[in-house]
Protein backbone atom coordinates (compact mmCIF):
# COMPACT_ATOMS: atom_id res chain seq x y z
CA UNK A 1 0.00 0.00 0.00
CA UNK A 2 1.43 3.16 -1.07
CA UNK A 3 1.76 5.94 1.83
CA UNK A 4 -0.09 9.02 2.00
CA UNK A 5 1.87 12.25 2.54
CA UNK A 6 0.27 15.23 4.52
CA UNK A 7 2.36 18.01 2.76
CA UNK A 8 0.49 21.55 3.92
CA UNK A 9 1.07 24.52 1.78
CA UNK A 10 0.57 28.61 2.20
CA UNK A 11 1.25 29.88 -0.83
CA UNK A 12 4.86 30.18 0.04
CA UNK A 13 8.03 29.09 -1.67
CA UNK A 14 8.77 27.29 1.13
CA UNK A 15 5.59 25.45 1.44
CA UNK A 16 6.25 25.12 -2.85
CA UNK A 17 9.92 23.60 -2.46
CA UNK A 18 8.20 21.03 0.45
CA UNK A 19 5.56 19.90 -2.10
CA UNK A 20 8.38 19.50 -4.70
CA UNK A 21 10.46 17.45 -2.21
CA UNK A 22 7.48 15.55 -1.49
CA UNK A 23 6.75 14.41 -5.12
CA UNK A 24 9.84 13.46 -6.06
CA UNK A 25 11.02 11.29 -2.41
CA UNK A 26 7.52 9.42 -2.70
CA UNK A 27 6.54 9.37 -6.60
CA UNK A 28 3.81 6.87 -5.94
CA UNK A 29 2.58 7.93 -3.11
CA UNK A 30 -1.11 9.68 -1.68
CA UNK A 31 0.09 13.11 -1.29
CA UNK A 32 -2.68 14.53 0.21
CA UNK A 33 -1.90 19.17 -0.15
CA UNK A 34 -3.30 20.80 2.74
CA UNK A 35 -3.96 24.28 3.87
CA UNK A 36 -5.44 25.41 6.76
CA UNK A 37 -7.76 28.57 6.61
CA UNK A 38 -6.95 30.59 9.96
CA UNK A 39 -10.05 32.57 11.12
CA UNK A 40 -7.27 34.83 12.51
CA UNK A 41 -5.36 35.51 9.58
CA UNK A 42 -7.48 38.89 8.72
CA UNK A 43 -5.41 40.97 5.88
CA UNK A 44 -7.91 43.55 5.49
CA UNK A 45 -10.07 45.51 8.17
CA UNK A 46 -13.07 45.80 5.56
CA UNK A 47 -12.78 42.38 4.97
CA UNK A 48 -15.93 39.55 6.44
CA UNK A 49 -15.81 39.23 9.68
CA UNK A 50 -14.33 35.61 9.93
CA UNK A 51 -16.45 32.60 9.54
CA UNK A 52 -19.35 34.04 8.19
CA UNK A 53 -20.31 32.14 5.07
CA UNK A 54 -19.34 34.79 2.68
CA UNK A 55 -15.57 34.72 4.41
CA UNK A 56 -15.44 31.09 4.39
CA UNK A 57 -16.32 31.10 0.97
CA UNK A 58 -13.98 33.52 -0.23
CA UNK A 59 -10.84 31.98 1.88
CA UNK A 60 -12.15 28.17 -0.17
CA UNK A 61 -12.04 30.43 -3.31
CA UNK A 62 -8.71 31.62 -2.64
CA UNK A 63 -7.44 28.14 -1.39
CA UNK A 64 -8.67 26.74 -4.66
CA UNK A 65 -6.53 29.28 -6.57
CA UNK A 66 -3.23 28.19 -4.36
CA UNK A 67 -3.65 24.79 -5.04
CA UNK A 68 -3.95 25.38 -8.80
CA UNK A 69 -0.68 27.46 -8.50
CA UNK A 70 1.18 25.30 -6.40
CA UNK A 71 0.34 22.32 -8.54
CA UNK A 72 0.06 24.48 -12.27
CA UNK A 73 3.82 23.40 -13.32
CA UNK A 74 4.27 20.38 -11.61
CA UNK A 75 5.11 16.29 -13.21
CA UNK A 76 3.00 14.24 -10.53
CA UNK A 77 3.64 11.31 -12.45
CA UNK A 78 2.32 8.19 -10.65
CA UNK A 79 1.50 9.90 -7.91
CA UNK A 80 -2.09 10.33 -6.79
CA UNK A 81 -2.56 14.03 -5.43
CA UNK A 82 -5.93 15.17 -3.79
CA UNK A 83 -6.54 18.49 -1.81
CA UNK A 84 -7.97 18.96 1.80
CA UNK A 85 -8.95 21.98 4.12
CA UNK A 86 -9.91 22.46 7.56
CA UNK A 87 -10.36 26.21 9.14
CA UNK A 88 -8.09 26.45 12.54
CA UNK A 89 -4.63 27.74 13.85
CA UNK A 90 -2.05 26.55 11.13
CA UNK A 91 -0.24 24.43 13.34
CA UNK A 92 -2.97 22.67 14.98
CA UNK A 93 -5.08 22.02 12.11
CA UNK A 94 -1.94 20.64 10.17
CA UNK A 95 -1.33 18.15 13.25
CA UNK A 96 -5.21 17.40 13.77
CA UNK A 97 -5.35 16.25 9.52
CA UNK A 98 -3.01 13.62 10.23
CA UNK A 99 -5.84 11.64 11.28
CA UNK A 100 -8.59 13.28 9.27
CA UNK A 101 -6.53 12.03 5.60
CA UNK A 102 -4.54 8.92 7.86
CA UNK A 103 -1.57 10.47 7.13
CA UNK A 104 1.58 8.24 7.47
CA UNK A 105 3.99 11.48 7.01
CA UNK A 106 3.91 14.95 7.12
CA UNK A 107 6.68 16.90 4.84
CA UNK A 108 6.42 20.83 5.31
CA UNK A 109 8.50 23.63 4.52
CA UNK A 110 10.03 25.93 6.84
CA UNK A 111 10.49 30.09 6.49
CA UNK A 112 12.22 30.33 10.07
CA UNK A 113 11.00 33.37 10.75
CA UNK A 114 10.24 34.20 14.35
CA UNK A 115 12.21 35.03 17.38
CA UNK A 116 15.83 33.80 18.10
CA UNK A 117 15.13 30.70 19.45
CA UNK A 118 12.94 29.98 16.55
CA UNK A 119 15.49 31.16 14.29
CA UNK A 120 16.31 27.95 12.67
CA UNK A 121 12.71 26.41 12.26
CA UNK A 122 9.31 28.24 11.48
CA UNK A 123 6.74 28.33 14.39
CA UNK A 124 3.81 26.33 12.76
CA UNK A 125 6.70 23.85 11.21
CA UNK A 126 7.85 23.73 15.35
CA UNK A 127 4.56 23.04 16.64
CA UNK A 128 4.20 20.21 14.06
CA UNK A 129 7.44 18.68 14.98
CA UNK A 130 6.74 18.86 18.58
CA UNK A 131 3.31 17.67 18.05
CA UNK A 132 2.89 14.88 15.09
CA UNK A 133 2.45 11.35 15.82
CA UNK A 134 4.36 10.58 12.49
CA UNK A 135 7.13 11.35 11.14
CA UNK A 136 7.44 15.10 10.00
CA UNK A 137 10.70 16.31 7.47
CA UNK A 138 11.03 19.80 6.92
CA UNK A 139 12.33 21.08 4.26
CA UNK A 140 14.16 24.48 3.76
Amino acid sequence: MSPTILVPHDGSSHAQGALEYALETFPRARIVLFHAIDPFDVADETEFSPLTEQWLDDRREDTAELFDEALADLEVGDTTVETETAVGSPGQTIVAAVDDVDADQIVVGTRGRGNVAKARMGSTAELVVRRADVPVTVVR
